[in-house]
């Protein structure tokens, strides 16, 4: 019974109340971020234009296997694929609908991310050799060329561009990036970021830290290669349950997914001693809009580049990847010739 009303709430909170006004409040705005936002229905939205809400609706779901522990996944660009890889487990595995597929057991030794090139090749990134694989979709090897930084590296994301590669940090030595193309590497500049989250939707790498102050940074050709900041979490956005956890404990909450919904972010934050979820939408220059609170666990992972699709893993009685379409839509609560 307990699963079924879980199920209830969370397409109640996801499907038909996510990114809707009212869903979520907010106060304030962060300094230093140019503000031409007017405050609408408990959300910012940039003055004379519209935040359309976003719809999602469920497509399919993929049982994970109960004995892996899921590293991470990847979408085709037309969202019917699916690519997962798992800790300890060599290859890679391919959903294509409801029939899945182990490869690559013999090329790749530890994946640490996987880019989808077209609909039936795609790179795959190997922390055991230091290589990027290129593969098709049923297991054959098509080629494999060196990663520079690759075997430390604890993930890896490819925009446009190349492979960007994130080194975890320890006590005396912070995290980085290594940038593509000769860019460089790159450092956040703050003490806190012991570790790294990252994650591309096809235009840039999305980078965020996992934990307090929980910021996020978008980096990629379009910025230069110079990271842009998204607005950082502010408690006053949050009802007062939520906003005085941030301040008393900023530890409890916790970053778990950044991803590309459209021209726009989604950042997932997990409670840390509950199955609560805070789902934060930014706009296209990364200022904070509204949230939604879901009463499950539950976060978006990864986008496809061309489709309209994004994928999320939940957890009730076992974990599984959900695969959802999304679209805009007008915000029922405006009124023609209502005052703004």
């Amino acid at each position: 019974m307990r699963s079924a009303w879980i199920q209830n709430l969370f397409a109640w909170s996801v499907l038909t109340c996510a990114f809707a006004p009212g869903c979520g409040g907010v106060e304030g705005a962060q300094d230093g971020i140019p503000d031409d936002r007017q405050r609408r229905e408990g959300s910012l939205v940039p003055t004379g234009q519209e935040a359309p809400d976003i719809e999602f609706t469920e497509r399919a779901t993929i049982a994970l296997p109960q004995d892996r522990l899921l590293g991470g996944a990847a979408l085709s660009p037309s969202g019917d694929l699916v690519v997962a890889w798992f800790a300890g487990t060599p290859g890679v595995r391919v959903y294509r609908g409801s029939a899945s597929r182990d490869i690559l057991a013999a090329e790749v030794g530890h994946a640490i991310g996987v880019q989808f090139l077209n609909e039936k090749d795609l790179e795959i990134v190997d922390a055991a050799s230091g290589d990027v694989v290129t593969a098709d979709t049923t297991g054959v090897a098509l080629s494999r060329h060196s990663l520079p930084g690759s075997r430390q590296a604890a993930a890896a994301a490819r925009t446009p561009t190349g492979w960007i590669v994130a080194i975890p940090g320890s006590d005396t030595t912070p995290p980085h990036l290594w940038l593509p193309d000769g860019s460089g590497m790159w450092a956040p500049d703050s003490t806190y970021a012991r570790t790294l989250g990252l994650a591309a939707d096809g235009r840039e790498a999305l980078v965020w830290q996992g934990f307090s102050p929980l910021r996020v940074w978008r980096i990629g050709q379009a910025t230069d290669w110079v990271p842009a900041e998204l607005e950082r979490v502010n408690p006053d956005w949050f009802a007062d349950d939520v906003a005085q956890s941030l301040r008393l404990d900023p530890g409890i909450w916790s970053s778990t997914s950044v991803v590309g919904v459209g021209p726009e972010y989604v950042q997932t934050l997990a409670h840390r001693g509950t199955d609560e979820r805070l789902l934060l939408r930014f706009d296209s220059h990364g200022r904070f809009l509204r949230y939604t609170r879901v009463e499950a666990p539950f976060g978006f992972i990864a986008s496809a580049g061309e489709a309209p699709a994004v994928l999320a893993i939940r957890t009730f009685n076992a974990s599984e990847l959900v695969k959802y379409s999304w679209e805009s839509v007008p915000d029922p609560t405006r009124k023609e010739g209502a005052k703004r």
